[in-house]
């Protein structure tokens, strides 16, 4: 039996990917297995652990070196198991502000690490088949998205009181041609916005262009789940393309987790994971998502927003997908 228990985590700050894909569900291995997990923020941190104790390295997105096959190579000399965690796609659309930094730096990067990783774990079965014409050979877990419904900040999801239903936009940099797709704006409704992150891109501020009427400050990302509670129905518009369509779910699970409805574009990740009228609404033009809103009630909130819930609950469980996680540990 391999004397080798060290489960190495590159964790390069806690920005929301690390947040959800790393640090929460390995600490939580930590807890529950006994997994016996260090994180790190530097590859050069390598050199201060006794490699004959470790067996993996788990890296999200990408392994920031500068020599990727060398990289390998030093994995392979020490025995130890490359694991890529990746719900990111590699090319940007063009209005994103990142599309250049991507192009030059961090899509180069992602390609080379999916190229030398022993295994791969993504939350989306569409990038996986991305991945696998990449690197035909390396193993694909199927790792979903979701949240630790025990957290303070998840366990804490009492909707704050109103006659109205009050509508929310949680959204990171990038997204402007998305909320245009809904083709509305919100003068006339009550909406809570914030850009996720707190940095305002380029492209403007997401409140200004929808007319919201409330705009929600940034939080800390052990604290950011406490927006729901100032709404009843989440939005999620999205595009179709390479770079939306390789995302995970993460919207729909935050929405089931926190009691909260849901309004969805109809198109990958949401339209494989949303029952149309049961669970939430899907949207295929500018009608559509005019009418869900304008006929959301409370009531109706309420409804969806409970079967989300129960329709999630089971399957969407951290410790039944972290068995996942074990398996590629071994």
């Amino acid at each position: 039996m391999s004397s080798k228990t060290i489960v190495l985590i590159f964790l390069d700050g806690l920005n929301g990917i690390n947040y959800h894909r790393l640090m929460t569900p390995f600490v939580r291995l930590r807890a529950e297995e006994g997994v016996n997990i260090h994180f790190f923020q530097s590859y050069n941190e390598l050199k201060t652990f006794d490699l004959t104790k470790v067996k993996a390295v788990v890296t999200s997105r990408r392994c920031t070196v500068t020599d990727h096959k060398a990289f390998k190579q030093f994995l392979v000399k020490n025995d130890i198991k490359l694991i890529l965690d990746n719900d990111d796609f590699w090319k940007l659309p063009k209005d994103n502000d990142a599309h250049k930094y991507y192009r030059k730096i961090a899509g180069p990067d992602i390609l080379n690490t999916i190229k030398i990783a022993d295994e791969i774990w993504t939350p989306s079965e569409y990038l996986g088949d991305r991945m696998r014409k990449i690197n035909p050979d390396v193993p694909i877990r199927l790792v979903p998205n979701t949240v630790y419904e025990k957290e303070e900040q998840w366990a804490d999801i009492e909707k704050e009181p109103t006659d109205v239903v009050r509508f929310g936009y949680l959204g990171a940099n990038g997204h402007m041609a998305d909320i245009k797709s809904m083709g509305m704006t919100f003068e006339d409704y009550e909406l809570y916005c914030t850009h996720l992150g707190g940095k305002v891109a380029s492209e403007g501020h997401y409140d200004q262009y929808l007319n919201a009427k409330h705009q929600l400050l940034p939080k800390d990302i052990h604290q950011y789940a406490s927006f729901y509670k100032k709404f009843d129905v989440s939005l999620a518009p999205l595009l179709g393309g390479s770079f939306n369509k390789s995302k995970s779910n993460l919207k729909v699970v935050e929405a089931a987790f926190t009691r909260t409805a849901i309004i969805a574009s109809n198109v990958t990740p949401y339209k494989e994971c949303i029952k149309h009228n049961k669970t939430g609404i899907l949207c295929d033009n500018y009608d559509d998502w005019r009418k869900a809103v304008k006929e959301m009630t409370l009531e109706r909130a309420k409804e969806l927003a409970h079967e989300l819930y129960e329709d999630f609950k089971d399957e969407y469980n951290l410790s039944k997908i972290n068995k996942e996680r074990l398996k590629g540990l071994v």
